[in-house]
């Protein structure tokens, strides 16, 4: 099978000013790249052709950090993504059981709930969910997935009181008079209530989606196509959603590649225990090496920081979170992987996470270079600072950065850190000018899988209220479309066969409805993927 691709414009990732004519396609693999006239003739007489009519051809997306199983697994959950008060997200609650049978007794379960957009600016208590039932558990889980709140039957179930202290890397919030009011802070602390909202130990960092992996991963997997993304990751897999991924895999329910990262917290046997997925992809699943979770997030104010967080209503005093795991804890896990020479992708929000980690690479890396040569990664590297993009650069450790959250909760980041800190979250420009190498994400499904809202928020930096979030900090296009395409395959270890349009490369490719380049930045956004096309076959048509 071969195709060519002409009339258009083509952009190869290979320079800014790289302007072929054409591309030959055979066998799911760039066959030629150059002159129409010279590609016609390296390709057979019975070659298709596919007249771009205008539009742009460039190598397809490659997601440097991501969860798609559980991206899939939101589709049974209560959306309270557009909930502007807490009303309506014990509306959009009792909505949902209003629709159920009465016989069925399974917890109510909601997802992507935001403070900052609810007209209470706060997140609900148990009290407020109580108006939902005071018999089933109902359970809502934060936009970040860092934090949730539940009602009392999950508050009473797990056996919460105000002597409960809170668990080492979380918090459990609490009423003026010590009880518990039904947040929870990091995973730690929503352990409390997974027995109750899983008991039988699945769901992954999702309890109650959809149970059904295959299905699970067809919708995850048709959004991501439908964004122009067809390589993707799994950036926090415990056991069961391991598990639930190899079943989409050998049912053939996969239709892009998937990097699989199992959480170092559940141990560090993956490699050993499914050795099929240890090496290249298998039905669109490898394995990539493991995550460690450092601390959690900026908007919910837990990310870890070397600072405290600005005051604000409600946190008159605050102070500066803290890790999910100790120094000592981080060593074991780092010393582990890196005895497997194996890749480590370490969550960071905060500057104290990063400092941690650093440190950390440095010191094990020195030792056990294995560590240093599998490309670690700093996840997020939010608030990261100059000084330790320093040091960064020289361990060649790769800043993957969250950057469409200058959008989202750009504002927030104002309030919770203050204008300095504020303006400098998701510093790509810093990490490039030092020579770090970065990547970005959207960190699905806590925002979309839109490359193109990612590379548009990298570009301008403005916030939901038209904000301008540190535009110092602001790259130029070209950066940013390479570190969704060259420089996220670099991250994963397949620069030589993704992420650019040159002979031999994977014909993993996009048509978008503009040129990138030749686009406004403040109208980048409103560039619309066209054609998605997986070694060589078209897999999304608009």
């Amino acid at each position: 099978m071969e195709t060519i691709y002409h009339s258009g414009r083509i952009l190869t990732m290979v320079g800014p000013d790289d302007a072929p004519e054409a591309v030959l396609v055979r066998e799911g693999r760039i066959a030629a790249v150059g002159a129409r006239g010279a590609v016609r003739a390296a390709a057979c007489p019975e070659a298709d052709e596919v007249d771009l009519a205008g539009r742009t051809l460039m190598p397809s997306f490659i997601d440097p950090h991501g969860h798609l199983l559980q991206h899939g697994m939101l589709a049974a959950l209560v959306d309270l993504e557009h909930a502007r008060s807490i009303a309506e997200i014990v509306g959009a609650f009792r909505e949902r059981l209003a629709g159920r049978h009465a016989e069925d007794r399974a917890p109510l379960v909601g997802a992507k709930y935001d403070p900052q957009l609810l007209a209470e600016g706060r997140h609900p208590t148990r009290a407020d969910l109580d108006a939902v039932s005071t018999e089933l558990p109902v359970f809502a889980l934060h936009r970040s997935m860092h934090v949730a709140v539940g009602n009392s039957v999950l508050v009473d179930g797990a056996g919460l009181t105000a002597e409960t202290p809170d668990p080492e890397g979380g918090r459990f919030g609490r009423f003026a008079d010590g009880t518990p009011d039904g947040y929870v802070e990091e995973h730690p602390a929503m352990a409390a209530y997974l027995p109750i909202l899983s008991p039988g130990g699945g769901g992954g960092l999702l309890p109650a989606g959809v149970a059904d992996p295959l299905r699970a991963a067809e919708l995850a997997v048709a959004d991501y196509l439908r964004h122009g993304i067809t390589t993707a990751q799994e950036g926090a897999a415990d056991p069961s959603t391991v598990e639930g991924l190899i079943e989409a895999s050998r049912a053939g329910a996969l239709g892009l590649d998937v990097v699989v990262y199992p959480v170092v917290q559940s141990g560090t046997s993956a490699f050993d225990q499914h050795s099929e997925y240890a090496g290249d992809y298998r039905s669109g699943l490898r394995l990539g090496g493991y995550k460690m979770i450092l601390d959690g997030s900026p908007q919910a104010r837990s990310a870890w920081m070397s600072e405290p967080y600005a005051p604000i209503e409600g946190d008159e005093e605050p102070g500066c979170a803290y890790p999910i795991h100790t120094p000592a804890e981080v060593e074991e896990f780092t010393r582990a992987v890196a005895g497997q020479g194996r890749q480590l992708i370490a969550h960071c929000n905060g500057d104290a996470a990063a400092q941690l980690w650093v440190e950390t690479a440095e010191r094990i890396g020195a030792e056990m270079p294995a560590l240093l040569e599998a490309r670690p990664v700093m996840i997020h590297a939010q608030t990261v600072r100059d000084d330790q993009l320093d040091r960064m650069a020289p361990l060649g450790m790769i800043a993957s950065i969250f950057s469409v959250h200058t959008w989202f909760w750009g504002d927030v980041h104002l309030r919770n850190l203050g204008p300095e800190r504020g303006r400098r979250i998701s510093p790509a420009r810093s990490a490039l000018d030092r020579g770090v190498r970065v990547t970005l994400h959207q960190d699905t499904p806590v925002t979309p899988p839109d490359m193109l809202l990612t590379i548009w928020a990298a570009v301008n930096r403005i916030s939901r209220t038209g904000q301008s979030i540190g535009p110092e900090q602001r790259i130029s296009v070209w950066e940013a479309l390479r570190a969704v395409t060259c420089e996220a395959a670099y991250q994963y270890g397949e620069e030589e066969s993704k992420g650019q349009l040159r002979e031999g490369m994977r014909a993993d490719m996009v048509i978008l409805s503009a040129d990138p380049l030749a686009t406004a930045p403040q109208d980048l956004r409103e560039i619309a993927v066209i054609t998605t096309i997986k070694d060589g076959v078209v897999v999304h048509q608009a």
